[in-house]
């Protein structure tokens, strides 16, 4: 596998982004968000930033996820993912050039996440991580992320989902069978869950590792 420095990501990303319009979704009752992928530029190569939550957020407590959050009334995708990037992890948004977004996807916490892709040309040596929401942030490189020995996926039976979750799996659902919570295996109907091993102590998994697994496809499949 090639490397592939910063310059060469960012023009692969936003041509991969500019080939099609993002796909949106739109499932009743369920609340608009928004996560930054922020591509950092480093001496030793291009990373990508993510954090890991801390254990006193009301939910997904100590998973790794993007800086992103709720959109707030009348703020779209874009000027959404920038702010919680910088109330999480201090990140100016003068800093992120915004790329483009990627596909929709549907949360089992009941939100429609827009991942909003962006190329931060002059990162912060560190990052300040909001107290109450974020345990640490993190970089792990592009390199070994492309990795594929890196790259897995396991088989979950949405039926084993809590009461409540599948309760909303199932409404959403009903409003539309195109729902994708996850990829579906042709074999079994389970759920392939994707997981990115790059850090044992860092995985990336769930929902996140959606958003990565789609950004890697597209920009560096070829």
């Amino acid at each position: 596998m090639r490397p592939v420095t910063f310059v060469d990501a960012v023009v692969r990303i936003r041509s991969a982004l500019a080939d099609r319009a993002p796909a949106t979704l739109d499932v009743p009752g369920f609340r608009p968000a928004a996560v930054l992928v922020p591509l950092l530029d480093r001496p030793a190569g291009p990373t990508l930033l993510f954090t890991r939550r801390t254990e006193r957020v009301p939910s997904h407590k100590g998973e790794i996820s993007f800086p992103g959050g709720a959109r707030e009334l009348g703020e779209d995708a874009v000027r959404a993912a920038l702010r919680e990037a910088e109330e999480e992890v201090g990140l100016p948004p003068r800093s992120a050039e915004p790329l483009g977004a990627l596909d929709d996807l549907p949360s089992v916490a009941g939100y429609v996440v827009t991942p909003v892709v962006a190329a931060v040309h002059e990162p912060p040596a560190t990052f300040r991580p909001a107290e109450f929401e974020v345990h640490e942030p993190f970089e792990l490189p592009l390199s070994a992320l492309r990795d594929p020995a890196q790259r897995r996926w396991t088989l979950f039976d949405p039926a084993r989902l809590p009461p409540k979750l599948g309760e909303l799996v199932r409404r959403a659902r009903e409003s539309s069978r195109h729902v994708p919570f996850e990829d579906v295996d042709p074999d079994t109907g389970l759920w392939r869950i994707w997981s990115f091993h790059a850090d044992p102590d860092r995985v990336v998994w769930g929902l996140t590792a959606r958003v990565l697994a789609d950004l890697l496809d597209r920009a560096f499949a070829r």
